[in-house]
Parts: structure tokens; sequence; C-alpha cells
């Protein structure tokens, strides 16, 4: 009722002090009646409360307190209070303070040496030391990079003129060298034919008889060379400067007027004769040739309706005018190979063949785990020998096999040329009807296999494929083992004098990858049974599965890539130095992506335009991404170098988190 509540209303007031205001006293009885509650859970039952005694004395310990852990914090160089810290983790952090610590025994010999360090201009070093915890076994290799850095800061203030040797101004340099180069070596096409068509216009004005008569013999569309040079001899030397033919057209060229330079190519594989036409003509000769892959064959026209070809009078002269023309020329051998790709293939074959002559850099496609070479053996390749040969030809196994991989290639790699290329002419054979067949039934990839295209698919032998090369090569032995598991010693041509050679050309058709297929494995044959190009194709094959990844060689970089190599693993990059023997000084990768840092290229003794222009351009083509960088730049700050790195891999920069525990926590 009103009566009891003006009743209750009047009483409350009584327990108010003299001097107090309560505005609300619904909302003060309610926050006496909490504190009732908490008093009675810490203090007996009917104990009365009452002010502590000693309040001021706890008051006047927290503030001595909280003064000496601002103290502390001054000493720690902490960025968070410890006053801010729950109480059990401030229990903890003081405790790890309090505890024995061998620090304390030398702490007097510490200190004079500290002293003396300062003395020596050395607190700064000293300091960073600590604050980045550098492991004792460091210790002398950061004090040798701060004394050299020193050093080099003291020369740069003593003499101001090394300041303009700075990077960037060294960057843009670089720059503007290399485009000036692309634009002269690309503007040499374009200024030749300027040059040609200016003397054509001068040569017509100047000889109109010849002009005429030119102009009726090349709309008639009759005239032959010699025709043609008789009848405009002046024009025709300006009209074409150059001639391309084969050694069996060279004949029908005009013997007059000689030609002040004549390049053979593939000399290697032409003799005396077949190129003495060539010969005669030139005041200068040139040849290029390849003797490993390469040797003079005899070349016969038959109708294919009479017997065997008859035997020529002359026998075949089987050395080639590169030979003939080496033991009376100067020779260069052109050990550089710029092919693109195939770095365990091309390796395999330098080794091999070459004797490890060839240099070439390495693709980033190997370096990523991506070989292009490998061994594919087919089990169950067996059949039948051959009454004439007596040779175990084309397995019905591995015809199945090469069928299925060129399906393979067809549907997914449709825009890289594809070559296949046995030892066995009937085991080409079989492939191609095997091949027909298995694309007639396929609408998605019957292009593959009918398509008119530069480089169409080819199932060739192995002399058939010389002038022949695709981005991938499927090789196929073709030869296979009796139905009771014997394996025969006769691989066809692999087997004759001449099978080294034809076995090069087989393993150098790939511009890209190579698969090899077999149904024989290396283990099947003795020591000594095998000879010529089979014995090297099987020691190739044991060789295939013997490769490994070369060794990290870090001992034999310099420290300066050494510096930088740390920093490019501390951002999770995954790196090498001294890359293949030292081609690249440092390459990393990241997610898919191989880059090359060419860290000092002046120890290459190369020229600018290689340097500059040629190796960048080749180490793309290869796959890498490249990023040139200067000692200086490594020695002066080594981190903002890895930064750039990892920028061009896509490595995304950490955002550091700041420490913030002041919440609670459990304590047992």
């Amino acid at each position: 009722s009103s009566a009891n509540r003006r009743r209750l209303r009047r009483l409350s007031k009584e327990y108010v002090r003299p001097g107090m205001h309560v505005t609300d006293m619904h909302e003060a009885l309610v926050k006496v009646q909490n504190q009732r509650l908490q008093w009675q859970r810490l203090v007996d039952a009917g104990v009365t409360p009452e002010v502590p005694i000693g309040l001021d004395d706890v008051a006047a310990a927290w503030q001595r307190a909280n003064a000496d852990l601002g103290e502390l914090d001054v000493a720690l160089g902490r960025t968070e209070p410890l006053a801010s810290l729950p109480i059990p983790h401030l229990l903890r952090t003081l405790a790890g303070l309090a505890a024995a610590s061998d620090v304390f025994d030398n702490l007097v010999e510490r200190a004079s040496l500290r002293s003396e360090l300062a003395q020596l201009g050395l607190e700064p070093l000293l300091t960073e030391l600590s604050v980045r915890h550098v492991p004792e076994a460091d210790v002398a290799v950061e004090f040798e990079y701060a004394w050299w850095r020193s050093a080099l800061e003291a020369m740069l203030r003593s003499d101001r003129a090394l300041l303009g040797a700075n990077t960037p101004v060294l960057d843009r340099l670089e720059r503007d060298f290399r485009l000036v180069d692309e634009a002269h070596a690309g503007s040499s096409g374009p200024l030749l034919a300027a040059e040609l068509a200016k003397r054509w216009r001068i040569a017509i004005v100047d000889e109109p008889r010849e002009a005429s008569a030119l102009k009726s013999a090349l709309r008639a569309g009759t005239a032959s060379a010699d025709e043609l040079v008789a009848s405009a001899p002046t024009l025709l030397r300006v009209l074409a400067p150059v001639w391309l033919a084969s050694p069996y057209e060279v004949p029908h060229v005009p013997d007059h007027p000689d030609f002040d330079v004549v390049v053979i190519a593939d000399a290697a594989a032409l003799c005396l004769a077949e190129a003495a036409p060539a010969l005669r003509r030139a005041r200068q000769v040139v040849v290029f040739g390849d003797p490993v892959t390469q040797k003079p064959t005899p070349f016969r026209v038959w109708s294919g309706r009479g017997e065997d070809l008859e035997e020529p009078e002359v026998a075949f002269d089987e050395t080639s005018v590169f030979e003939r023309l080496s033991e009376l020329l100067p020779v260069e051998t052109l050990t550089r190979s710029y092919r693109a790709g195939g770095e365990d293939l091309a390796e395999l074959v330098n080794d091999a063949f070459y004797d490890g002559r060839i240099a070439s850099l390495p693709w980033a496609g190997s370096y990523l785990g991506r070989g292009s070479l490998s061994v594919d053996y087919v089990e169950g390749g067996t059949g039948t020998p051959d009454p004439e040969t007596g040779a175990v030809e084309s397995p019905d196994a591995e015809v199945a096999r090469v069928v299925t991989l060129v399906v393979e290639h067809a549907i997914n790699r449709p825009a890289e040329s594809l070559m296949v290329v046995t030892a066995s002419t009937r085991h080409a054979e079989r492939i191609r009807a095997a091949v027909a067949a298995a694309f007639a039934g396929r609408s998605d990839v019957a292009d593959f296999v009918g398509r008119e295209t530069a480089e169409p698919f080819a199932v060739l032998g192995l002399e058939e494929s010389v002038a022949e090369s695709r981005d991938r090569v499927i090789f196929s032995l073709g030869f296979g083992l009796t139905k009771h598991g014997r394996v025969l010693s006769d691989f066809g041509d692999l087997s004759t004098p001449d099978g080294e050679r034809l076995l090069t050309v087989g393993m150098t058709r790939a511009r890209r990858s190579m698969v090899i297929v077999s149904s024989i494995r290396p283990s099947a044959f003795d020591e000594g049974r095998l000879a010529h190009g089979a014995a090297t194709l099987m020691s190739i094959l044991g060789s295939v599965a013997a490769r490994g990844r070369d060794a990290r060689l870090e001992d034999l970089a310099d420290p300066l890539t050494l510096t930088l190599a740390q920093h490019l693993r501390s951002l999770a990059i995954s790196v090498d130095v001294h890359y293949r023997g030292g081609q690249l000084p440092l390459v990393a990768q990241y997610k898919g992506k191989a880059i090359v840092v060419d860290c000092d290229p002046e120890s290459r003794h190369e020229t600018l335009r290689e340097a500059l222009r040629r190796r960048p351009q080749i180490l793309r083509r290869l796959g890498w991404h490249y990023i040139r960088v200067h000692p200086f730049e490594i020695f002066n700050d080594p981190a903002k170098v890895a930064q750039r790195v990892a920028a061009v891999l896509g490595v995304q920069p950490e955002t550091p988190t700041a420490h913030g525990s002041t919440q609670p926590i459990d304590v047992d």
C-alpha cells in the first residue's frame, strides 16, 4: 500500500549519513544489497561491516610497486607496461626476472668490456646485436660486415665523386644501352632493304635496255637463270644479290659472274662431288657441318619397276666436303647452344655424343622439376623373330604404347609439334597404320595428325629424320623379346657401324622433351654383347635412371650471394646458389615461378651486349624471370634486394602483428 511505501521510505532515510543526498533511493538500496551479499560471502556471519584497517599503507605500497614496475619497463625497454599485465602473467614475468642467472656471475667484467666498446664507438653495434639476439658464432661475421660498411661510408664521405656511381644511375644507363642496342640490331634489315631499293631505282634508270629485257623475260616466265643473267647482268646483281639452291640445282646457276661468298650448309652430309659445283663458283667459301650427326649418303633414283638397284660404276665417296676442307681451311667450333628447353635431354646428348663440349644455359622447367627426358618400359613386348633378319621387330605392346602416347599428346598439348622416331622401318609403318586407325574414330583430335602445318605429325626412321625436328619426340626402339623371353642383339641399323651416328640423330630431334619407349631393359644384356649404336643406347637408358639433381655447392659462391640467399630463405623462398656449376649465380623458386638473380655479372667477362641484352633474353626464353642487381646493392641493403626478388615471384609481404595478451589467463 502507499502508506507502507511511505513508511519504508522514511525508514531507509534513517540510514543516510548526515550531509549525503540520495536522488534515487531504490537504486541506492539495490547497490547496498549487492555489497551486503558480497560481504557475507567474504566474512563470517554476524560480522558488522567496517572500513578495513591499513588501506593507506596498501595505497602507499601500490604506489611504490607501480614506480618499481615503471623503472623495470625503462630498463627492459618494454613497449607494453608491466602494470598492464594480468596478475598471474605479471607474477610469472617477475619470477623469471628474479631467477638465478649466470649472466650476473661476470657482470663486472661485462660492464668493463661494455665501457671499452663504448669508447671505441661500438655501442650501437652492441645494442643491435643484443636486440637481434645474434648467436655467438655469427658475431665475428657481423663485426666484419659492420667494419666494411663503415669503411665504405668513410670513403663516400671523403670522396663525394663515388656517390656519382649510384645504382639508379647505372640501371638507367644499362636500360638506355639495351634500347639503343636493340634498335641497332633491329634496324639492320630495314637499312639493307632501303639500300637495295635505292640501288635498284638507280640501276633501272642507268640500264633501260636491261630493264626492258628483264621485264619481258619475267613476264614470259620461261627464261632460265642463264638467260636472265645474259639479258640483264647488271640489274640481276642488284635484284638478286643472294641465291639459294640445293646441291643438285647449283649446276643450273650461271657460272659468271662469280659469287663473292658461297655458304654450304650441312657440309658434313655432302661429298666433294656434290659440293664441287658450288665451290667452283666461289671466291670465298664458308662451310657449316656437324660430323657427329651427318655423313654423306648416296642419292639414287629408282622407278620401282625393276629389280635391285645397279651398283654405280664409281664407288661413292664417303668422305664429306666438311672433312676435306677442314684439312685446308681454319676451323671454328661452335659450342654454344641456344635451344630453348630440354635441359636433361641436352645434357644427355652433350655427354654421350659431344664429350661435354656443348655449353647451354639451364632450362627453368628442369629446375622446377619438369624433366625433359623419360624412359617408358613396355611390359609384354614380345614377338616372333623375322625369318629373313632374325630380329624381333615391332612388338604389338610397343606399338600400342606409342599410339597411347600420341593420343595423350594430341589431347593435352595440341599446340606443340610431335614426331615419332624409330630404329625399325617396319615398326614405323605399323605405328603409322595404328595411329591412323586410332584417330579415325576420334573427331576431337583427328585434326592433329592430318592438319597441314610447318611441322606436321610424322612417324620416321632414323635416316629419314635427319633434317627434321619437333617440340616433342617419341623415340621408340622398335625391337622386342622372343616369346620365350630371349633377347636378341640385332637392333637393325643401330647395330651397324653407322649406328652411333643414327642414334645421335634420333636423340637430337627434340627441342623440348623426349620419351624413349622400349620393350627391352639394359639389364637384359651382358657387357660386351652389344656394339655400335645399340650399346650406346643401352648405356643411355641406364644413365637416365641414375640421373639426379646436382648437389648444392654453396661454398663456391661469394659472400654477397650467400647473404642474399639467406634473406630470400627467410621469406620462405627456395634458393640455390652456384647453380649448374656457376652458370647461374643464384636461382630461386616460389609456387611454380623461377627466377635468376645475376649478382656479379662482371665476373663472367662478357661484353655489354651479351651481359645486358642477349643473356637476359635467352634466360627469359628458357622460362626464367630475370633480375640484375649490383654487388653494391646487396652490400648496402640485402633485405631490400630480397624484397625486390620476392615481389617478382609474387611473394606477399607479411603484416607484423602486435603482441597484446592483456586478458586474464588461467594458472594452475
